[in-house]
């Protein structure tokens, strides 16, 4: 909801923290502010929030920009997470846009323009990203590996408690 609200244009999250930190009393304060830093970050839906929260950080990824401008043979277009320096993209489809025919069908025509630019394209839902961010870290960043990146992954709290049951 915070997000849709900023993306809509009738609010900032900046406007939403100042308010939030003129109040004195706020449940989850800490969360929710954030969450709008995340959204000024160019998080749009939970499942990029999710991502960013899941995925990239607590596996130490380097870090993607967000809603990155493009074009398309549509017309203009905003990939979700751009790895520019390694000429990756990270599209993460969730509900909101990615369920009809010709929502499919756009992101396709996206998919192919992307790899005319020479930018590899990863498509990631919801499942990847909340149910399996472990492996999904590790499998980005095979592929940045693949394209330059010299890091490798961090294990965070989740794959350590994983190590330790199995």
């Amino acid at each position: 909801m915070l997000a849709t609200a900023c993306n809509s244009r009738r609010t900032t999250p900046a406007r939403l923290l100042g308010s939030l930190g003129a109040r004195l009393r706020v449940a989850r304060r800490d969360w929710l502010a954030s969450v709008l830093r995340d959204i000024a970050d160019g998080t749009c839906s939970v499942l990029e929030h999710g991502y960013l929260v899941h995925v990239e950080r607590p596996h130490v990824l380097p870090r993607g920009e967000r809603q990155q401008p493009g074009a398309s043979a549509r017309g203009a277009v905003f990939r979700d997470v751009v790895y520019e320096e390694f000429a990756l993209v990270v599209e993460l489809d969730g509900r909101a846009f990615h369920s009809a025919v010709a929502e499919r069908d756009r992101d396709l025509e996206r998919d192919l323009d992307a790899a005319v630019a020479r930018l590899e394209t990863l498509r990631i839902g919801y499942g990847q990203v909340f149910e399996r961010a472990c492996t999904t870290a590790e499998r980005v960043a095979k592929v940045l590996n693949r394209r330059g990146w010299t890091g490798s992954v961090t294990p965070c709290q989740r794959c350590r408690r994983s190590a330790r049951a199995g």
